[in-house]
This record gives C-alpha cells, sequence and structure tokens, in this order.
C-alpha cells in the first residue's frame, strides 16, 4: 500500500524532528523549559491518575454522562465543519520539498496517499494516549477511551477526505447543496434545542440543556454513525468492547477505502494545495490576516501616538495598529454587533420581564467572559500580533534602544486590544439582563481584563521562549496541524500557574471577606496580573538575546 521510499522519508523527518527537539534540550534556556514542561505536565497528570483510581466509579459522574451523550452529535459537527469550510484541502497538502521528492518517484496516488494518511497517524495516536490520561477520571477505562479517540479522529477526517477527493468531479450545485445541507442540519438541531428549551418545565440545568440537544430528532438522525465511537468511553475490556471497537474499525476502514478508490486527482489537489497555501501565507505576511480586500483601503493613522513611557509607548502603539491592520473591521464589527444585541435584549426584557429566570440573569456577565474568553482564543491564534508575530518582523524591535521588559509590556497591547473588545461586545447585553450590581459587573469586568492581560502575556512568553508558533512559518509542513497543537498544549499549560494562582486567592479572599462576587473577582483579578511582570522580564530577556543564540 505504500512504497518503502515513501517509509524512509517519513522516518528521516522524524529523526529530524528529534535532532532539532535534542538541540533545543541541549541549550540552557531548552533545558529549563523542557524541565518546567515535565513538572507542569505532572502536575496536570497525577492528579488525573489519582481521582480514576480512587473514585469507585468515576464514569458515573455527570460530566461523563454528558460527554457520552454528546459525543456522538459533537463528532458529526466536526465533520460538518471540515466539510463546510473545506478543510480537508489543507489536510491533503504536501510541503514543496516533499512533492519535488514524492512526485519524482515512480509512485502512484494510492502511495501517496497512503504517506499522507500516515503522517497524520503518527502524531495522531500519540496525542491521543496523552488525551486518554487526561480524561482517565471520567472514561470508564484508559483503553476505552483511547480506542474512542485513535478511532473517532481519523474517521472525522477520512470524511473530509472524502468530500475532497470526490469534490473535483461534482457539479458546483452539487457542493453547494452538499454545504447547505451539512449547514441546514446543523441550524435546525439548533431550533429543536431551541424549542425544547422554551417548552422545558423545569429549571435550565447542565443535564437537562445537554438532553434537549441531543433528544431531537435530526439530531439523532446524524448521529447514528458516531455512535459506535461513544460507547467505546466508559467499556471495561469486555467481549463488548471488543465489539464496539471491531464496528468502529470496520467504519474507518470503509471510509479509506473510498477514498482509496476515488483518489484519482490526489497528486494534482497536493499541488493545488501548496500554491493555495502559500498565497495564503504571504497574503497573512503582509497583514491581510482574514482576506481583506485591499481595494480602496487607505492607510491613514486613526490611534494616536502615545508617550515614551519608558519605551512601552511605541512598542503599544505599533502593535495595535498591527492588530487594527490584521483584523480589519473584526474589532468595530463585534463591538457594533454587541450593542445591537444589547438593544435587542432590553426590548425583550421590557417586553416579557420573566423570559429569563433570576438564576440565568444572575448568571449572564459570567458567562458572557467566558464565551468572550474562548471566541478570543480563536481570534488571537491567527491575529499574530506580539511575539507571536513572523520573525522577520520583530527583528528590527531588537534594535530599538529600550529595556527589553518595555518591549515585553508593550506587546501586549495588540492582543490585549483584541481580547478587551470582545469582552466589550458580549459584555453589553450581559449587563442589560443581569441582576448583579454594577459594583459587581464592574469587578468581573476587572478580572476578565487582567485575565485578557495574562493570557496576551503568556501568549508571547511561549513564543519569545519556545519559538512555536500558532500559525506556520516558512514552507508549508505536514506537521503544521501537530506543531499547531503542540503550540495550544504548551500555551494551556503555560496557563496553569495564573489561573490557579488567580482562583487560590480568590478563595482566600472570600474565605476571609466573604464569598461575593465582588471580593473574589477583584482578588483574583489582582492576584493573576500581579504575576504577569516575572512573565515580561523573562520573556523580554529571552527576545532580545535570541538572534545572539542563533534563534
Amino acid at each position: 500500500m505504500i512504497d518503502p521510499a515513501l517509509t524512509t522519508l517519513m522516518r528521516m523527518l522524524m529523526r529530524a524532528g528529534l535532532r532539532q527537539a535534542g538541540r533545543l534540550i541541549r541549550k540552557p534556556s531548552g533545558a529549563i523549559l523542557t524541565l518546567v514542561m515535565l513538572v507542569m505536565v505532572s502536575f496536570g497528570l497525577i492528579p488525573s491518575l489519582v481521582f480514576a483510581w480512587t473514585s469507585e466509579d468515576p464514569s458515573h459522574s455527570i460530566f461523563a454522562t454528558l460527554l457520552t451523550g454528546s459525543i456522538p452529535l459533537v463528532m458529526y459537527a466536526m465533520a460538518a465543519a471540515m466539510i463546510v469550510t473545506g478543510a480537508g484541502d489543507s489536510l491533503l497538502e504536501l510541503r514543496p520539498p516533499e512533492l519535488q521528492f514524492v512526485l519524482a518517484g515512480p509512485f502512484t496516488n494510492s502511495h501517496i496517499l497512503s504517506y499522507r494518511l500516515l503522517t497524520l497517524l503518527l502524531g495522531w495516536i500519540p496525542l491521543s494516549a496523552c488525551l486518554s490520561l487526561f480524561m482517565l477520571p471520567y472514561f470508564g477505562s484508559f483503553l476505552g477511551g483511547f480506542l474512542c479517540l485513535a478511532l473517532g479522529g481519523p474517521f472525522i477526517v477520512l470524511i473530509s477526505f472524502q468530500y475532497t477527493l470526490v469534490k473535483p468531479n461534482l457539479s458546483s450545485v452539487t457542493i453547494k447543496a452538499i454545504r447547505w445541507i451539512s449547514l441546514l442540519s446543523l441550524l435546525v438541531v439548533a431550533l429543536e434545542t431551541s424549542r425544547s428549551l422554551w417548552n422545558a418545565d423545569e429549571e435550565y440545568s447542565v443535564a437537562m440543556i445537554s438532553q434537549s440537544i441531543n433528544d431531537g430528532w435530526v439530531a439523532q438522525c446524524v448521529s447514528v454513525p458516531f455512535l459506535p465511537f461513544a460507547k467505546l468511553l466508559h467499556g471495561e475490556f469486555s467481549v463488548r468492547l471488543l465489539l464496539n471497537a471491531s464496528i468502529c474499525t470496520g467504519l474507518v476502514a470503509l471510509v479509506a477505502l473510498c477514498c482509496y478508490q476515488t483518489n484519482s486527482g490526489f497528486a494534482e489537489l497536493a499541488v493545488e494545495g501548496v500554491a493555495r497555501r502559500q498565497k495564503k501565507l504571504e497574503r497573512i505576511r503582509g497583514g491581510n490576516v482574514y482576506g481583506v480586500s485591499s481595494r480602496k483601503m487607505e492607510r491613514v493613522r486613526r490611534v494616536p501616538v502615545f508617550g515614551w513611557f519608558g519605551g512601552v509607548g511605541p512598542v503599544a502603539w505599533s502593535q495595535i495598529v498591527m492588530a487594527i491592520r490584521r483584523t480589519g473591521r473584526l474589532i468595530p464589527a463585534v463591538v457594533f454587533v454587541g450593542v445591537v444585541a444589547a438593544v435587542l435584549a432590553a426590548t425583550l426584557m421590557r417586553v416579557d420581564p420573566n423570559v429569563l429566570s433570576s438564576v440565568q440573569r444572575s448568571y449572564a456577565v459570567p458567562i458572557a467572559l467566558a464565551a468572550s474568553a474562548y471566541l478570543g482564543f480563536l481570534i488571537t491564534m491567527t491575529a499574530q500580533t506580539g511575539f507571536s508575530a513572523n520573525r522577520r518582523l520583530l527583528t528590527w524591535y531588537q534594535m530599538l534602544p529600550i529595556q527589553p521588559i518595555s518591549i515585553a509590556i508593550g506587546m501586549v497591547a495588540g492582543t490585549g486590544l483584541l481580547l478587551v473588545a470582545l469582552q466589550l461586545a458580549l459584555c453589553l447585553p450581559a449587563l442589560v439582563v443581569t441582576s448583579q450590581s454594577w459594583i459587581e459587573c464592574a469587578s468581573l469586568f476587572f478580572a476578565g481584563v487582567a485575565f485578557s492581560i495574562a493570557f496576551a502575556s503568556t501568549i508571547n512568553f511561549v513564543s519569545a521562549t519556545t519559538g512555536l508558533r500558532p500559525m506556520p512559518q516558512g514552507t508549508p509542513d505536514v506537521f503544521q496541524g501537530a506543531r499547531a497543537m503542540i503550540y495550544m498544549f504548551v500555551l494551556a499549560i503555560a496557563l496553569i500557574p495564573t489561573i490557579l494562582f488567580g482562583g487560590v486567592m480568590a478563595g482566600l479572599a472570600g474565605a476571609m471577606l466573604g464569598l461575593s462576587w465582588t471580593v473574589c473577582s477583584i482578588a483574583a483579578g489582582s492576584a493573576m496580573l500581579s504575576l504577569q511582570p516575572i512573565l515580561w522580564w523573562f520573556a523580554g530577556e529571552r527576545f532580545v538575546q535570541s538572534e545572539l543564540d542563533g534563534d
């Protein structure tokens, strides 16, 4: 199925990656970073293992029950999203050196497709094992959770592959019909959920909302192919687990067989994908991250010049301007949508004051802040501001006569602006419907701003100390997805001390002064901000010295 020369290529790529990691570890900074990462991974992994081994039946927790019930629909939503967005096109891409080697050799389309699938599988299996260990308290067994992740991920990817391979043979009308059907099915699921929640007599809860989502007729129909994967989660080693694993393996093999039967144009798709990726990278490097049309665009300076402030002002100004140019009209559009949503919410509350319960109104602002944190994470992964920008855009910062910590502080401004704008936009409708006082809302917003600053500082810290980037640098690489997941994994680990310290200080303040939103929010925000100078100093020093280290 795969030529020995392609297996040799994979082996050489893996050895090159290991050599690069070895060179990084042999440096003092790399060794310290590796040690810190191992300690943090241990802190996250040991509690999961202890809880899984000491709990009598962790798989019967409310989270485990919701996870099992929602997995099929979540998998369908992921597959539908990959079809609508055309994610399979990017997954099929090979980098230019590989294309020169692969296309020059006597390899068939099946050989090249096998090579691409194996490279993805080699990265996905270790990641599935790590996720299974972290989620072990909510799985029935490590084997069941590992099989669910190891088989479910390739099943979704193969569905996207199949759509991408047959798309050139379909008419434009058929392609649009497939995409619209995928979108409309998710919309119908949302409408069914809304109707079920509207007609519900009991109080809202996580279990009730999850049941409303999964009990719809359309939701049950689209989830059928993914049900065997969910049954693997809570299965102990038994004949039933082996039966479900066999069914899942058969489904994966069936879709893979269909891919091999329709892979006649795989080489051409790979070449087109590389050209498309290179064009996109050039557009991103030029600052047009979201593909905003450059016609009739004027580079007019709308951001007032800041003061010197020890060198922080000029760096912050440049980062804010870069963030505005990279995101186009995203920030004003988000704020405008927030204002419109606030007006609609105010009108709805005036027409029907009882449309939301008191509990829902009291948690409106925290929910808005949580949603803004999630959206902010997605946007900042593509905005590429601060130390996560392309290296060629950062070189001149190293030549500025500014202290390293001042550069690091100014680098937070671009990402911080995006996150705070999102928080403001989502909090506007929440402020209209909330039953909390203005003092409580202000303290919650302060905690949200503190978290945004901490998040932006952590992104810069990870990028400056590890050299990792959320977006691909250089030529397209078959391991781009794996590196992006490693970046997100390292970023999550680096956030743990800040979040943990903020939570501990909020708990102590609540114990001493009384539990309230105001006390806990101010304590958590102040605690998170107090740790940021350490990150700024370390990231700034590492950034300034990186050229001397040869990075």
